[in-house]
């Protein structure tokens, strides 16, 4: 570069020279490496590309909102669904209460029932046991008998 268009872009005191001349002057040297080119059909380029950039954000925008609706309905459905799962827990968690207090009841008597008959036992081990003893006395005796029956028959 040489220094006359490096004086150029550096604006003068604004003393010397109005505010209108100023920015035409900053301007310019702005536009100065653009020299050649149209500056209408820059701007119109510029206002497509950013027509396209703001499009394409829109876009993302939209499909942002759409997915965050989703998962507002997916999160709802689940709430629904854990509510629900804590209700069935409650209503199970009650009727296996009510089942535990009912076989713990029934186990009681049962073990009254085992109880008494543990005693009916104790008390007629006595006699049973003294029945069979006798029946095997008697077994015994009988088979004396009949031992002796066939000896005297073959003699």
């Amino acid at each position: 570069m040489n220094k006359p268009e490096e004086n150029e872009l550096i604006p003068e005191p604004a003393d010397k020279k109005n505010i209108v001349q100023s920015a035409r002057d900053f301007m310019n040297g702005v536009l100065s490496p653009l020299k050649g080119q149209d500056v209408g059909q820059l701007v119109e380029n510029f206002t497509a590309e950013m027509t396209l950039v703001a499009e394409g954000l829109s876009e993302d925008q939209q499909k942002l909102s759409q997915e965050t609706d989703r998962l507002s309905a997916q999160q709802t459905e689940l709430e629904q669904r854990l509510l629900d799962g804590f209700h069935d827990a409650d209503v199970t968690a009650d009727e296996l209460r009510k089942e535990i207090a009912d076989l713990r009841s029934r186990l009681e008597k049962a073990e009254k029932q085992l109880d008494k008959r543990e005693q009916k036992a104790k008390k007629g081990e006595g006699l049973m046991g003294i029945l069979r003893q006798a029946t095997w006395l008697v077994a015994i005796a009988c088979g004396a008998w009949i031992i002796v029956t066939v000896i005297n028959a073959l003699k």
